[in-house]
């Protein structure tokens, strides 16, 4: 059991790292006057001179492999569950990392998350 949860939050820290990343990568593309319709060709175009965008995908690919250890290592159900955390993570990730406000509503709401996770693991 703790080595599922282990395997989660390693995928889980990885796959934040990678959305943060395409997060850093699209507000920089954003910051260059691309809205979103031209956004995807603009992206395809400059890949290659956005680390940010690589960095992303490595980490993401990490992350689903520590992912799909999870999943051989327990029932889809529980692993799904504690993925839910990554919803946590994210949070304090773009708080830090993105200077993204926490608002009321979104503790609140990230407190119902953890108490849900808590309450099905002890289940």
């Amino acid at each position: 059991m703790s080595k599922i949860i282990l395997l989660v939050l390693i995928a889980e820290f990885w796959i934040i790292i990678g959305q943060v990343c395409f997060k850093k990568s699209a507000d920089r593309l954003n910051a260059r006057g691309k809205g979103p319709k031209t956004w995807v060709l603009h992206l395809l175009g400059s890949i290659s001179r956005t680390p940010t965008i690589w960095i992303g995908a490595a980490a993401m690919f990490v992350g689903m492999l520590f992912w799909f250890a999870a999943l051989s290592s327990g029932e889809l159900s529980y692993v799904y569950l504690l993925g839910s955390i990554q919803y946590i993570i994210a949070l304090v990730a773009a708080h830090f990392f993105l200077n993204e406000k926490i608002n009321k509503s979104k503790l609140i709401g990230t407190l119902l998350i953890t108490l849900g996770i808590i309450l099905t693991i002890a289940s």
